[in-house]
């Protein structure tokens, strides 16, 4: 059945599902990060430096370790970044699925108004058939 709530539940049914889309598309985002940060960690772990050989080829085995700690770092912000996103769809989830069960609230409590109108209706109904059955037959026994 309709009600006056019935497509302000749908939008606000819908608004919570998207920010539960985006919520599960930022959660993912960030475990591909700390999964690529955890690759990097284990490529540092398993890093060495040449005991031997030019100056050149020292420098730049140090830049590679270098730049592989410059990466960690930058998958560390961006991580943080993605908590931060994460926090804000969550409060914003929390809010929206608030408004959601007010308006759900309400609609149930305007759906059980209808029923019971459809109850009463229907019972006036059937005590005016009773009523009318009831003096057919008193009729017939009176004849």
């Amino acid at each position: 059945m309709k009600t006056k709530f019935s497509e302000l539940l749908k939008v606000k049914k819908q608004k919570v599902s998207e920010i539960e889309q985006k919520l599960a598309a930022k959660r993912h985002e960030k475990e591909v990060v700390v999964l690529q940060k955890l690759q990097i960690e284990s490529d540092i772990a398993a890093y060495t430096l040449p005991s031997q050989g030019d100056f050149s080829a020292i420098q730049l085995a140090i830049s590679g370790r270098d730049y592989l700690f410059k990466e960690k770092e930058q998958k560390e912000h961006i991580i943080k970044y993605f908590n931060q996103e994460i926090n804000n769809l969550n409060i914003l989830y929390k809010e929206a699925n608030i408004e959601y069960e007010k308006i759900k609230h309400l609609h149930e409590v305007e759906m059980q108004k209808i029923v019971e109108a459809i109850a009463k209706e229907e019972s006036k109904q059937m005590d005016e058939i009773a009523n009318q059955l009831f003096m057919r037959n008193r009729n017939r026994n009176l004849s």
